[in-house]
């Protein structure tokens, strides 16, 4: 029995091995029909995609610019304001948003009451100025300049009829003087030492001997008397150094109130502490007087703001447009008193506004711009803008202004700029606006298809003829580029109008559905989109150098 066994497990062996070898055989033969297949497939579908998709193009005239583009939304510009002095109160709103008005209409009428308690607020306050502006009146500044030190006029800045104030400020002082007596004037060089004796040549080729009172490094410091030499002239230091002189002990003679009379001094006079320099008029409106009259003024102006409103007993539109805000009657009597005093200043108010108008004549549109663009920008540049709620027109603005200021987010620095465009009937704020601001353009340009220029990192070349039977690009011709605008590319050199080129059809579809080829639908089990860097997408974009773009993967 044992015997008999063991024939039929290796013939049971035998038999599962040959089966084994026969399945085998079978997958291997289905594999390499498959791949025949899908060969063949690619093969005809690249055939065919090359037949259609060879384009051409004649080398035009015309104008291309570039842009820098953003989108935002509409806002109306030059907006006024309508206002009451704040503790005034409103009986009643006669406006509503989005209502239109002419100048002279009735906005809102006012509690008399209310602007009566606001004149007697104000009445308080002139008052009390006025009683201020006696006390500042008494506080004079001096009718004379006197020199305080004793010392020698080396320069003076003032004139008959000039005010005090004025002088000061653009030239430091009224009057320079020389202190110690002497002038001085530096010079670059190392051949002297101090106590050195030179000759000092003034630009009238007057001589002075000076002495080297210094030596700081290769700055030589000498002295002259200040008895005659001008501050200020340009001298010559042994007929070899040029400098200009200065007063070595200088002294700044000031004031800060009053206009000059007359000047009681000259050029070179040496004066005591006592000596009057200037005579001065004007010298009671000191500088609290005049600021003291200043706010009397701005109390003046409300005040006949207030008679106005009595008078009136309501607020009237004084431009025509339409009502882009009211204000709640509830909020315009938030504040009882209208200005506050001290005992040397008032300080005014604040107003309410009521109603906001806008005139119906500008609106405008804010985009962020990349620090990359910012520097093209310039304020008057011309911009297109397109409203998509309102339809396809375009409409004409400018570039009105440039917000340096960067804000950042998620690694990327942005500005502000704003169009100003004028307003239609449609355009209403918060609509959103697409914005093309042009910023570089030409005319006159040779002009062909970006996808038919071929860019290296060296070079740019586009062919020129196209053999129908293989295929293939030729006739390879080097250009120089331009401006480009996404969709056209300016040809400076290379090329000339009325030229034809040839290209192949650009494809942003990067994919490769295998189950199209394998008989119909897989369920997304076969779409091989991810074969891309087979080599496939790579050969198509090759162009005319790899044979009309045909060369198959693998082969």
């Amino acid at each position: 029995m044992k015997e008999t066994a063991r024939p039929r497990q290796a013939a049971r062996r035998r038999r599962k091995i040959r089966n084994t070898i026969i399945l085998i055989v079978a997958i291997l033969l289905l594999l390499a029909a498959g791949v025949f297949y899908l060969q063949q497939q690619v093969q005809e579908n690249f055939a065919t995609t090359d037949e259609t998709s060879v384009l051409s193009a004649e080398v035009t005239v015309g104008s291309i610019s570039t842009t820098v583009s953003g989108s935002g939304t509409l806002a109306s510009e030059d907006t006024e304001d309508v206002t009451i002095p704040s503790g005034v109160e409103i009986d009643e709103l006669y406006v509503e948003e989005g209502d239109s008005v002419e100048e002279g209409d009735l906005l809102a009428t006012i509690d008399t009451s209310s602007v009566l308690s606001a004149l007697s607020d104000v009445q308080d306050q002139l008052d009390e100025l006025d009683e201020q502006l006696e006390e500042a009146s008494e506080d004079e500044v001096s009718s004379t300049v006197t020199a305080g030190v004793s010392g020698r006029v080396k320069a003076i800045f003032a004139e008959a009829g000039d005010d005090v104030a004025t002088v000061v400020y653009e030239n430091g002082a009224l009057v320079l003087l020389s202190l110690d007596g002497y002038m001085a004037v530096d010079i670059e060089s190392s051949d002297y030492e101090v106590g050195d004796s030179v000759t000092v040549t003034t630009s009238d080729g007057d001589d002075y001997t000076g002495s080297v009172s210094a030596v700081t490094g290769t700055v030589v410091t000498i002295l002259i008397t200040d008895n005659g030499p001008e501050y200020g002239d340009t001298v010559t230091v042994d007929d070899a150094y040029t400098s200009v002189l200065y007063i070595h002990e200088p002294l700044k003679v000031t004031g800060y109130a009053g206009t000059v009379k007359k000047v009681k001094t000259s050029l070179n006079a040496k004066v005591s502490d006592t000596t009057t320099l200037l005579t001065l008029t004007d010298t009671s409106y000191s500088a609290n007087y005049d600021q003291l009259l200043t706010q009397r003024a701005e109390l003046e102006e409300l005040y006949q703001t207030l008679v106005k409103l009595y008078m009136d007993g309501a607020v009237y539109a004084e431009l025509s447009g339409t009502v882009d805000s009211v204000t709640d009657a509830s909020d315009s009597s938030t504040a009882s008193g209208y200005y506050t005093t001290t005992s040397t200043t008032v300080s005014t108010g604040d107003e309410t506004t009521i109603v906001t108008i806008d005139p119906d004549e500008t609106m405008s549109v804010s985009i962020s711009v990349d620090e990359t663009d910012i520097l093209s920008l310039e304020v008057g540049q011309e911009a297109t803008i397109t409203i998509e709620s309102i339809g396809d027109d375009t409409y004409s603005g400018t570039l009105t202004e440039i917000d340096n200021t960067a804000t950042s987010s998620g690694g990327v620095t942005v500005y502000t700029a704003t169009v100003t465009l004028d307003k239609t009937e449609e355009m209403l704020s918060g609509m959103t606006a697409s914005v093309y601001i042009t910023i570089e353009g030409t005319d006159n340009a040779l002009l062909v298809p970006e996808d038919a220029v071929n860019q290296t990192s060296s070079t740019a070349y586009v062919y020129t003829s196209y053999d129908e039977t293989t295929g293939e690009l030729g006739d390879m011709v080097e250009v120089t580029t331009g401006l480009s605008n996404g969709s056209y590319i300016e040809i400076t050199d290379g090329l000339s109008e009325g030229d034809t080129v040839y290209y192949f059809e650009s494809s942003d579809d990067s994919t490769f559905d295998f189950s199209s080829m394998m008989g119909g639908d897989r369920g997304g089990s076969s779409d091989f989109s991810g074969m891309d860097s087979g080599g496939m997408s790579g050969g198509m974009s090759s162009g005319g150098d790899m044979g009309g773009g045909m060369s198959m993967p693998g082969n």
